[in-house]
């Protein structure tokens, strides 16, 4: 009799739904539907800027020291290309908007604002951006074969208008990110999450809610069986760790107790108390609203129900507040602070940036996608909207690349466009470079004056 095998991607989206942060299983029966992993692309948004001097690397291209505001990225170096002397001139001399709005609008869209009755700092004729975002044009090209084509998310992001808005479907056409990772569960695995709101005691509700978490690790729960006898320790291992992650994270969103020891799901039939559900308004909640929000990204990255994300914090010109920083004035106010105190405090919020990041490249790099990782199949891009801070810049841009993009990338670089007296590149060609890198044949991105074709060194 043949054995039966179960592939990559329906192990993935059975026992990895929780993204454990263990490789995949090394065994032959786990086998990939396709011969070659997909490559994903991931943008990472984070508010108000930098500090150009702690931001920037120092060395040269192969030997080179991450700066204070990079260091919780270290273990990442090998797989890391920071960039200097990438300008936004594309919305430089713009004059709608501010700089805050300019700049989250042109980021992955290339074009400057349409002119509207939006606020931003000291302007009041900020409208939406004039283009397409770069996540929703390489979905366009390549069209994926995966359930979302893109994934928006965000971490209280609050804002609804253009400062909180980092995608574009088409000129004037904003996306919303999602906001509750609740939902985002919900929708990307078809598990109701008690706590919803609804008649939750009665018969009727218990019914549908006892369907609706027959998750897909109970489904396969026969094939696990029927293979588990033919792998080997090691292997065992980890698969019982990735059955076991998906009750924890089930159980994190749901509020309920600790897995019950026996091997089957925790009886989650049962609707915990309200009280235990993350309240989504509270600044206090950011990191736990936020690692829900990576955890999914990679989730469904890892799984392959979309190959393109973008997570974004906050928003542009954000007054974010951080107590669990320690910190009690808002972001906005503290980026302003420049003395010496003032850029402690705006220190302590970036670091804090960079460890979420590093938090969300290690979930990806636990992936193993044959001889690679899912982050080395991966580019992730980080942003924001301004470079220096204090000045509210728009040139030399903090932009750092993460992941290989399945090998096209050359990491573990520092390039400095800026070094040996060389000249300034426009931030669009980047975005071109990132669409080549994940198969579209475009020749240039966003408006074309600013555009001249790939970025040189990159790959």
């Amino acid at each position: 009799m043949r054995p039966r095998l179960i592939t990559r991607r329906r192990l993935l989206q059975g026992s990895l739904a929780a993204t454990a942060a263990i490789p995949l299983l090394n065994a032959e029966l786990a086998r990939g539907d396709e011969a070659v992993a997909p490559k994903r692309f991931v943008v990472f948004y984070t508010p108000n800027g930098t500090l150009e001097s702690q931001w920037m690397p120092t060395g040269t291209e192969t030997n080179f020291t991450l700066s204070p505001l990079l260091e919780k990225l270290e273990p990442f170096k090998s797989k890391l290309i920071p960039l200097r002397g990438i300008n936004m001139n594309v919305v430089v001399n713009s004059n709608i908007g501010s700089e805050h709005a300019r700049g989250i609008g042109g980021l992955l869209t290339g074009r400057a604002l349409l002119k509207g009755n939006f606020r931003s700092f000291m302007s009041n004729n900020a409208g939406w951006a004039s283009g397409i975002s770069l996540d929703q044009h390489i979905a366009n090209k390549l069209k994926p074969s995966t359930l979302f084509r893109t994934l928006e998310l965000g971490v209280q992001v609050r804002d609804a208008e253009v400062r909180g808005r980092l995608c574009y479907s088409a000129p004037d056409q904003p996306i919303p990110p999602r906001e509750d990772p609740y939902d985002t569960f919900e929708q990307l695995f078809g598990a109701a999450v008690p706590g919803q709101g609804g008649s939750e005691g009665g018969s009727a509700a218990l019914d549908r809610l006892r369907a609706q978490r027959r998750t897909v690790f109970e489904l396969l729960r026969e094939e696990i069986a029927d293979v588990r006898p033919r792998i080997g320790a090691e292997d065992r291992i980890k698969l019982e760790a990735h059955m076991q992650s998906i009750r924890e994270i089930e159980q994190r969103l749901a509020g309920g107790g600790a897995p019950d020891g026996t091997g089957a799901p925790a009886p989650l039939c049962k609707p915990p108390a309200l009280g235990a559900r993350i309240d989504l308004s509270d600044d206090a909640n950011m990191p736990a609203i936020g690692q829900l929000q990576m955890d999914l990204a990679a989730a469904a990255l890892a799984c392959d129900l979309t190959r393109i994300v973008t997570i974004q914090w906050s928003y542009a010109e954000s007054e974010h507040l951080y107590p669990f920083l320690g910190l009690s004035e808002n972001h906005h106010a503290i980026s302003h602070q420049w003395n010496d105190a003032g850029k402690a405090k705006y220190t302590k919020i970036h670091t804090w940036f960079a460890e979420q990041l590093a938090y969300l490249l290690g979930k990806l790099d636990s992936y193993k996608e044959g001889d690679r990782s899912l982050l080395d199949n991966t580019v992730v891009l980080w942003v924001t909207e301004i470079s220096e801070s204090t000045q509210h810049a728009l040139t030399n841009m903090p932009f750092l690349l993460a992941g290989s993009a399945g090998g096209v990338f050359r990491t573990g670089r520092f390039v400095d466009y800026l070094a040996n007296g060389g000249r300034a590149r426009q931030h669009n060609d980047l975005l071109v470079t990132i669409a080549n890198a994940m198969g579209t044949d475009d020749t240039t991105f966003g408006d074309p004056e600013f555009s001249t074709g790939p970025l040189p060194g990159l790959t």
